[in-house]
């Protein structure tokens, strides 16, 4: 389980070809930690032990994926994208291609590859990442604060009986003899 540490600007406006630009853009990534391609980027974030060479996704946060690019004129300098996946396992991956509004958001790892390989790209899927040049925006939710949010999940949904959010912290009458006080404390 992972929690957001910066909720990214994914509707950010972006140039073709220029896939790191634009992921550095929607985390603000200060001028000097910015690298030259996402190749570099990868390799940084790799080094930094922040990329999963797996599909295992995160859930409901927004992370960083990289490929390597293998032929053609952009061969060694890598592609970027940031992804979100929801509980449902629904993906959506954006990058420069879909921001510059040349196509909507991609679905999966195999849109990515067919709409580069539409004009004759290879692409190999790096991993997924939790951040890009020096920024993490994702960081893993240690086990005892996991158990502390399942406890509280556990207990909100356990006083929606008693018309929770709307009696947090109040005295609420079941009955004329009856009264309990809902606390988080």
């Amino acid at each position: 389980m992972y929690k957001q540490l910066i909720m990214p600007l994914v509707a950010t406006s972006a140039i073709a070809s220029y896939c790191l630009l634009y992921a550095d853009n929607t985390i603000n990534v200060p001028s000097q930690y910015r690298t030259a391609n996402a190749q570099i980027a990868h390799d940084q974030a790799k080094e930094k032990n922040w990329v999963h060479a797996n599909q295992d996704y995160p859930r409901n946060v927004w992370f960083i994926m990289f490929w390597s690019i293998d032929n053609g004129d952009y061969q060694g300098q890598g592609h970027v994208a940031i992804a979100f996946v929801d509980n449902n396992g629904v993906m959506q991956i954006h990058d420069s291609e879909v921001h510059r509004n040349a196509r909507q958001p991609y679905a999966s790892l195999e849109e990515v590859s067919n709409w580069f390989g539409s004009v004759g790209t290879r692409l190999t899927f790096l991993g997924w990442s939790e951040g890009v040049d020096n920024v993490k925006i994702i960081d893993k939710i240690k086990a005892e604060t996991k158990t502390t949010i399942e406890k509280t999940d556990k207990k909100k949904e356990q006083l929606k009986i008693f018309g929770y959010p709307f009696f947090l912290n109040k005295v609420v009458g079941l009955n004329k003899n009856i009264f309990y006080k809902i606390d988080f404390g």
